[in-house]
């Protein structure tokens, strides 16, 4: 009788325990999807806007006119660098003047007040900095960056979607 109570709570003990991982689990793959869903999206998004305005917008000599300075923490509480984000002025081909605020900042200011910005024609209040790292190269880095957490979740979904077909469980 005692030997039978004792198996009952080890297996009572060892359900709760692989509950537990399957939530961990299902946790971790959706958080995964998500993150790499996320990613992929805005940033696949964004080459996509970039490309559009590259091919169909119009490139325009701009000028820094000014910089809004932040502080950013370093990895202490006591040290802080100021940083600097470009404030960039463009005309249209009507000569009204658009105010582009970059989406990057700086613990120092650039070195040339000349930069190149494609703007829509339609909308020149859409705009973009030009140059190689902002048009292509970092969007394709995190681009490239998010696809991991999105492999990694489907691959796990997906092999749990099997293990579920062969009716195995997903966790011993």
């Amino acid at each position: 009788m005692e030997a039978n109570s004792t198996k009952n709570q080890y297996k009572i003990a060892k359900k709760r325990e692989s509950s537990l991982v399957i939530i961990l689990a299902t946790i971790f793959t959706l958080s995964f999807l998500a993150m790499g869903i996320g990613g992929v999206y805005y940033n696949g998004s964004k080459l996509y806007r970039h490309i559009n305005l590259v091919s169909d917008g119009v490139k325009t000599e701009a000028r820094i006119t000014g910089y809004k300075e932040s502080w950013s923490k370093d990895g202490d509480e006591i040290n802080y660098t100021k940083m600097y984000s470009p404030i960039i002025t463009y005309y249209d081909s009507s000569n009204h003047s658009y105010i582009l605020h970059t989406d990057y900042s700086s613990n120092s200011k650039e070195w040339s007040n000349d930069v190149t910005v494609y703007f829509d024609k339609k909308d020149p209040s859409k705009a973009i900095l030009g140059g190689f790292w902002n048009l292509w190269f970092g969007p394709f880095i995190f681009l490239c960056l998010f696809m991991t957490p999105l492999v990694i979740g489907l691959f796990v979904l997906i092999y749990y979607i099997r293990t579920l077909k062969k009716k195995k469980p997903f966790i011993t």
